[in-house]
């Protein structure tokens, strides 16, 4: 269980997140959206570890994040970044194989390090440099890493993991990240495609202006009214989801 309870964070004493509580049970795929500016990613990366909050707790399996070593969140907790970087020169194996670091003597783990490969599709690029490759495909890669490290029950955290896919590649690795979820994590995923959230979550946590404005199940939380307070602009539900209605007076 992911447990966020009042949680604050200020940037250089600029609020980014205020007074959030929330919590997420492993076998959920949850979306987080709101605008940019939101505070999404400042609370993924408090639900990763990798920030301490200004006032309140986050706690995985009980656990106050605070209190444990990098490692030790390394093998309970997996992170993707919005932006794909990394800052050595590896291939595309040896990029995914550092999802192994926090796995000890998991006789299963370099099978894991294929099994990620050819589910995001990577198969065909494993020996091809990490920085030679389309930000899609080093996107994949670091997803793939993650699947690496994740563990059957552990929370995957994935910062705005579409940003740069195309349609089939979305796809995919929204099938991946179900299939996470339906195995026992908790995937907790920050995106902007509200149809897509609509479609792949158990729940969605919507942010605004570093507030819980709502969370529960898409058809609760992703209403058309609230849609349009929250993004300014006009939304349609209709038998295939939630359809932004931009083009409305385009004709006109």
């Amino acid at each position: 269980m992911l447990t966020i309870d009042a949680v604050s964070f200020h940037y250089r004493g600029v609020r980014a997140l205020e007074a959030v509580t929330v919590a997420g049970a492993p076998g959920k795929l949850i979306a987080l959206v709101g605008r940019n500016g939101s505070g999404k990613s400042t609370l993924l990366r408090l639900a990763a570890g990798l920030l301490s909050s200004t006032r309140g707790s986050v706690r995985w399996s009980g656990l106050d994040l605070r209190t444990l070593s990098p490692q030790q969140r390394a093998r309970s907790i997996s992170y993707v970044s919005q932006r794909p970087q990394l800052s050595i020169a590896l291939s595309v194996v040896e990029s995914i194989r550092l999802g192994l670091f926090s796995a000890q003597s998991d006789g299963l783990a370099r099978q894991r390090v294929t099994d990620s490969c050819v589910e995001l599709g990577l198969d065909g690029l494993a020996d091809r440099p990490f920085h030679e490759l389309s930000a899609g495909e080093q996107q994949r890669c670091l997803i793939a890493r993650a699947l690496v490290q994740h563990r059957s029950g552990g929370l995957l955290v994935l910062d705005e993991p579409f940003s740069n896919l195309d349609p089939a590649e979305a796809s995919r690795v929204a099938r991946v990240l179900r299939a996470r979820a339906l195995g026992g994590g908790l995937v907790l995923v920050a995106m902007h495609d509200l149809t897509l959230a609509d479609q792949i979550a158990d729940q969605v946590w919507l942010l605004e202006r570093g507030a819980l404005l709502a969370s529960g199940p898409p058809s609760q939380v992703l209403t058309t009214s609230r849609l349009c307070e929250v993004f300014s602009c006009e939304f349609a539900r209709g038998p295939h989801g939630i359809t932004l209605c931009a083009l409305a007076d385009r004709a006109r």
